[in-house]
């Protein structure tokens, strides 16, 4: 692989280590790219060391023999872009460990950086999908965005937050490293964006295949201004639950 090197290992009397470098780039491209490269890599060694956000530990938790949280908060751009990559996936959650069951969950991104793919219709969306907010709940960070009255499971941490997706029947929202997480978990989702090409191919494509390892039920919504009419999401949703 060209590129700076990733990883480094030694061999010892009786052990073999391999030592990952520091991930400091989004979660999607963590959970469906550097992980699986990591876990891969590590199959043949004693002792795995890696190091991300300190949150991020459980992704690591199957094959890690030591996790070393940076002290860096913000997600970067600069990060080895390693597309398809040939890893080892896992899936992600265990749903017997959520005792609420919510069929539908939702994460409405909210961050800043790109603000303007954030969806703005999320109360609307509650309004029309049903009567009962109390069945639909919110997924993410205390950076995202939640409509009053529905489940606020915002910032309940990474194990938790796997498993309540891994019992949903459905997770919904915007392209964004949640819904990458929500495929990982072995989640069916309904998910949105434009139709440009990136990496030589679509988005559609990268959730449909590329980054789709556990074959879940995508249901894409082409919406090249990032802002899908209600009533489209709520159709693409019936069809599917």
């Amino acid at each position: 692989m060209s590129g700076p090197k990733l990883y480094h290992f030694k061999i010892g009397p009786g052990h073999k280590e391999i030592t990952f470098v520091p991930w400091y780039g989004e979660l999607g491209w963590e959970i469906m790219s550097w992980v699986p490269f990591c876990r891969k890599m590590a199959i043949d060694y004693d002792r795995i060391l890696v190091s991300s956000f300190g949150e991020m530990a459980p992704l690591y938790a199957d094959f890690v023999t030591e996790f070393r949280p940076h002290d860096k908060t913000g997600r970067g751009l600069d990060y080895p872009k390693m597309y398809r990559v040939d890893g080892s996936y896992h899936q992600y959650g265990r749903p017997e460990n959520a005792a609420i069951a919510q069929e539908i969950l939702i994460h409405a991104r909210g961050i800043r950086r790109k603000s303007s793919i954030n969806y703005k219709r999320w109360p609307e969306f509650v309004k029309q999908f049903m009567a009962v907010p109390e069945s639909i709940g919110f997924i993410g960070s205390e950076l995202d965005q939640y409509v009053r009255g529905c489940f606020d499971f915002r910032r309940i941490g990474l194990q938790k937050l796997m498993d309540r997706i891994a019992k949903a029947k459905i997770v919904v929202g915007v392209s964004s490293g949640i819904m990458h997480l929500a495929a990982a978990c072995g989640t069916d989702i309904v998910v949105w964006g434009d139709s440009r090409t990136y990496f030589s191919e679509t988005l559609e494509q990268r959730y449909k295949v590329t980054w789709n390892p556990f074959d879940v039920k995508v249901g894409w919504i082409k919406a090249d201004d990032w802002q899908p009419e209600p009533k489209e999401i709520i159709k693409k949703m019936e069809q599917m639950l």
